[in-house]
């Protein structure tokens, strides 16, 4: 199972500055296209799967999906396209609101599509089908109404030596890799918590998948407005750096809070201010990393960071299960540390450069 779950995160770790650097040099329209109607077809060769039982198809079905499902950095660069430095943060938080959204609205409509309590003909391929139908109607409307963002100035023909030059440039723009290293670890951290505060509240406070589900939905409901509210023209106002350096050590120490306190009342009071502060720091990070790039990398950088994410979300398991299985706090304990620590450095390293420069 472990292996099954880590596939797809680790194929999007391979693909995704592959994919940001082709729509750098081909546009984000093809790329978003191809690689939307592909991924219905992997989603729907998952639930063939399953109905064959087909354990090698499953995991050849979940690789094909990280591959074609890491075109998520070309959409957030043809966001980036069009937005100004001062509206990135605004822009970008229109991801946060999907995915807002998408957290409290996909795990309860999985669990319907899939339970035969619910619908009759429901079984565990139907999640599959209906992702499959909602891919291919996202691949018509890129099709035929989204206009491309981004056209390159000096037409030249395609040098896979050259893109692999270009990604490992993207090290050589200032600040730039102290900044990437910030966002890997906050990812990190963040997946420590993400995929492992369930076990927690199953073993210390014996919840149920309902109660997590609903604790689930809670936090999202706060990651949801927060993107909202930026999105309504408060990032406009500030600098992405002033939300990062603010809210990322805050969210480290209430994470680490809750792998202590004694009962699931406290979840209640401090999964608002978790969801509020990982949603300032995440939608910033992206909109300060954008703006380090230029516009020409924008397919790149959003690349790389993806990356970075998929490479956290494989790792973060395969170490946090060890240390759950020695005591439930460890891995909240472990992701909280890694956050409040990776927050401090930022802070002391803005102003460090700030003063030398």
């Amino acid at each position: 199972v472990g292996l099954l779950l880590a596939c797809f995160p680790f194929t999007q770790f391979i693909f995704m500055p592959i994919l940001g650097a082709l729509s750098d040099n081909f546009g984000r329209k093809k790329l978003l296209i191809w690689t939307t109607l592909f991924a219905a077809f992997t989603f729907a060769l998952s639930g063939i799967a399953i109905a064959a039982k087909s354990l090698s198809l499953l995991f050849f079905s979940r690789i094909l999906s990280g591959v074609f499902s890491a075109n998520a950095a070309t959409a957030q660069a043809a966001i980036a396209d069009t937005s100004s430095e001062r509206a990135k943060g605004k822009n970008l938080s229109l991801a946060g609101i999907a995915g807002g959204l998408a957290w409290i609205v996909g795990p309860p409509l999985g669990g319907l599509l899939s339970s035969e309590d619910y619908l009759s003909w429901a079984n565990f391929t139907t999640p599959f089908w209906f992702v499959t139908a909602l891919f291919l109607l996202n691949y018509i409307w890129l099709a035929f109404s989204f206009e491309e963002t981004f056209v390159k100035k000096k037409k030249q023909s395609h040098d896979w030596k050259q893109e692999i030059k270009d990604l490992f440039k993207l090290s050589k723009i200032d600040k730039m890799p102290a900044w990437l290293t910030i966002a890997f670890l906050f990812y990190l951290g963040w997946g420590f918590f993400l995929l492992f505060f369930p076990t927690l509240l199953v073993q210390r406070f014996g919840l149920n998948q309902t109660n997590i589900g609903f604790l689930s939905g809670y936090v999202s409901i706060f990651w949801l407005t927060t993107s909202i509210v930026l999105n309504r023209g408060i990032a406009e106002k500030f600098k992405p750096e002033g939300f990062i350096l603010l809210n990322l050590p805050i969210l480290g120490v209430l994470v680490l809070l809750l792998a202590f306190v004694p009962a699931t009342s406290w979840w209640y009071v401090i999964l608002p201010f978790v969801g509020i502060t990982a949603a300032l720091t995440w939608i910033n990070l992206l909109a300060f990393l954008s703006n380090l790039a230029g516009k020409e990398n924008q397919g790149k950088v959003f690349g790389i960071g993806q990356s970075l994410m998929a490479l956290a979300t494989f790792i973060s398991p395969i170490l946090s299960g060890p240390l759950a299985a020695i005591d439930e706090k460890i891995p909240l304990s472990v992701g909280g540390a890694i956050i409040t620590f990776i927050g401090i450095f930022a802070i002391l390293y803005y102003f460090h450069r700030h003063r030398t420069t």
